[in-house]
C-alpha cells in the first residue's frame, strides 16, 4: 500500500568562429609575448585594470583566471606588453565545433499503485506520465538519444493481483494484508497476523490486531470499529461508515533483488528506432504495488555503468521517476538511497542520477520534494524536477525529460581527431566558451577531483598518461556556466596550442 510523496539547458549551435585565449603555453612550455584585445581581462600573472589594459609579467602560462573582469597581480618569468592577452589563430592548427557526447538514459519508472491517484485534470498520474513519456520518445528532437527502461516495483512470479487469504499468496509473497495494528507507536501502518506482531501502543491501551476496515467516504482512512461512523477531527467532515475490507494484496510480493532491476524491460537503444518497442512496453503496464526505491535505483545505476563501460564514447545517466517515498525493501531511508546516487557519480564510469517527482498538494506541503532533492544533489544533478498534480502533469513531466535531454549539450564533448591523422597531442588541446564578442578559455585540470569550485575547468575521462581519452568533461562549475549561457553561445575546441593548465 504505497504512500504518495513526492533545464532547458545547453549551448545553442556549437560553433566557435575565432579563438582568443589568455595564454599560449602550458607550464612545461614557456610561451611567447602576447598581444591581445580589449575586454579579455584576466587575473593571476597579469598586472592590469580589468579592462584589457596592462602589462604581462611572466611567461609560463600558469595560474591564470580566465573568467570575468577584474584587476590581476602576479609574477613570473618574462615580460610582455598588451591590452589584454590573446592567442593568434596562427597557433591553432584546427578550430572546430564542440560535438556533444551522445547521451543514453536508463529510466527507472515508478508503477506503484499510487500512480493511479487522480490529478486536478481528473485523469490519473499514470495516464499523464505515460502520455508525456510517449510524446518524448517519438519527438524528433529525441532522435539519436539512447533510452532504456525498467519499472518498479517488480512483482514476484505467480503473485495474484489481489487476495482474500494467505494461501492465495503462497509462501514467497504472503501473507495477505487482511489485519492491521491500531494505536501503535511509532505511528504508521503495521500489518499483523496476531497481536504479537504489533509494536508498543499509546498509554495503557492493549495492543490490537484487527481486520482491515476503511471509511466508506474516505477510503484513505483506516478505522478500528466496523459498522460504526468514522470520526473526523474536522467539524462537519463526513467520512462515512467503517466498513470491512475483504480483498487486499500480498504483503511480500515486491522483488527486492537489485540484479532484477538492473536487467532492463527494454534495453538501451537509439531513438527513433527504439521508440515503438518502448511505447508498447509502457502501454502494457498497469500500476500496482509499493515503492522499493533503494533496489530500483541500485539496479538502474548498475545497468547504466555496465552500458557505459561497453560504450565509453557515450554519456550514460539514470532517470528516477517516482511519486513516492521508499515503502519496501532496503535501503529505504532517503539518506541511504542518496548515498547510492553519490556512489554512482563517484564510480568509474561516473553515472549521474536525474530525479523526477510527481506530487500532490499533501506531498508538497509535507516536504516530499526535499527528499528527492537530496537524491538528485548526491547524484550530481543538483535538484529534482517537481511535477505538481494540480497543474498540467503531462507538460511538466515532458519539460523535465526535455531538460535532461538538453543536458547532453553542456558538459561532455567528443575529442576532435588529430589534424595530421596520427596520434593526437593531448598537450595541445584547448576549450573555450564564446558568447558574442566575449570568449573565455577554460582551464585544463588533471581529473574531476582537481576541479575548482570557483574557476572550474575541464579534464579528460582518462588521463592521457595512463590511457587513451575518449571525451572532454566540463567541471561542475564550468558545466553550470555552459548551461546558463544564453542562446547563441557556443563551445569550441582548438588543437595545436599548448594546453592552458590550472
Amino acid at each position: 500500500m504505497p504512500r504518495s510523496i513526492g533545464v532547458a539547458v545547453g549551448i545553442g549551435a556549437l560553433f566557435l568562429a575565432g579563438w582568443n585565449c589568455v595564454a599560449c603555453s602550458s607550464s612545461e612550455h614557456p610561451g611567447p609575448a602576447l598581444n591581445g584585445s580589449a575586454g579579455a581581462a584576466a587575473t593571476g600573472n597579469v598586472n592590469g585594470d580589468g579592462n584589457g589594459n596592462g602589462n604581462r609579467a611572466g611567461g609560463d602560462g600558469t595560474n591564470l583566471d580566465l573568467g570575468g573582469s577584474g584587476t590581476g597581480n602576479g609574477s613570473g618569468n618574462g615580460t610582455g606588453n598588451g591590452t589584454g592577452p590573446s592567442l593568434s589563430d596562427a597557433c591553432a592548427a584546427k578550430i572546430s565545433t564542440a560535438q556533444a557526447i551522445p547521451l543514453d538514459m536508463y529510466i527507472m519508472l515508478d508503477v506503484s499503485g499510487s500512480m493511479l491517484d487522480v490529478t486536478a485534470a481528473q485523469g490519473t498520474k499514470w495516464d499523464a506520465v505515460k502520455l508525456a513519456l510517449e510524446s518524448f520518445l517519438t519527438d524528433q528532437a529525441s532522435a539519436g538519444l539512447g533510452v532504456g527502461l525498467q519499472y518498479f516495483p517488480l512483482i514476484k512470479p505467480n503473485t495474484p493481483d489481489s487476495c482474500t487469504s494467505d494461501a492465495q499468496c503462497g509462501a514467497s509473497s504472503g501473507p495477505c494484508f487482511l489485519k492491521l495494528c491500531y494505536d501503535s507507536i511509532p505511528d504508521g501502518l503495521f500489518p499483523c497476523r496476531t497481536v504479537a506482531d504489533c509494536p508498543t501502543v499509546t498509554g495503557n491501551k492493549p495492543r490490537r490486531c484487527l481486520p482491515i476496515a476503511q471509511c466508506s467516504n474516505a477510503p484513505e482512512y483506516f478505522c478500528p470499529n466496523t459498522g460504526e461512523a468514522c470520526q473526523s477531527d474536522a467539524p462537519g467532515d463526513d467520512l462515512g461508515d467503517c466498513r470491512a475490507v475483504t480483498e487486499s494484496f500480498c504483503l511480500n510480493a515486491t522483488v527486492c533483488d537489485v540484479a532484477q532491476y538492473a536487467a532492463p524491460a527494454s534495453a538501451i537503444a537509439s531513438l527513433p528506432g527504439a521508440a515503438a518497442a518502448l511505447v508498447r512496453s509502457i502501454d502494457a503496464k498497469m500500476p500496482n504495488g509499493d515503492t522499493p526505491t533503494g533496489p530500483a535505483l541500485g539496479g538502474a545505476l548498475q545497468q547504466a555503468r555496465t552500458w557505459a563501460t561497453l560504450h565509453p564514447d557515450h554519456r550514460v545517466v539514470t532517470v528516477l521517476a517516482t511519486d513516492g517515498l521508499p515503502t519496501q525493501c532496503t535501503p529505504n531511508a532517503i539518506a541511504d538511497v542518496a548515498a547510492l546516487a553519490k556512489a554512482g557519480v563517484g564510480g568509474t564510469p561516473s553515472i549521474s542520477t536525474f530525479v523526477i517527482g510527481v506530487f500532490g498538494p499533501n506531498d508538497i506541503s509535507g516536504g516530499a520534494p526535499a527528499n528527492l532533492d537530496a537524491i538528485a544533489k548526491q547524484g550530481g544533478t543538483n535538484k529534482a524536477f517537481i511535477v505538481d498534480t494540480q497543474q498540467d502533469v503531462t507538460k511538466q513531466f515532458q519539460d523535465a525529460l526535455d531538460a535532461i535531454r538538453g543536458a547532453r549539450l553542456a558538459c561532455e564533448y567528443q575529442i576532435p581527431p588529430s589534424t595530421t591523422g596520427g596520434t593526437l597531442n593531448y598537450g595541445q588541446v584547448n576549450v573555450a566558451l564564446s558568447n558574442g564578442t566575449q570568449k573565455t578559455v577554460i582551464y585544463y585540470v588533471k581529473n574531476g577531483a582537481a576541479c575548482d569550485d570557483s574557476s572550474g575547468g575541464w579534464y579528460y575521462d582518462v588521463d592521457p598518461g595512463a590511457g587513451t581519452p575518449t571525451k572532454i568533461i566540463a567541471c561542475p562549475t564550468t558545466c553550470s556556466a555552459f548551461q546558463a549561457a544564453p542562446n547563441g553561445a557556443s563551445v569550441g575546441i582548438a588543437l595545436g596550442c599548448d594546453t592552458i593548465v590550472k
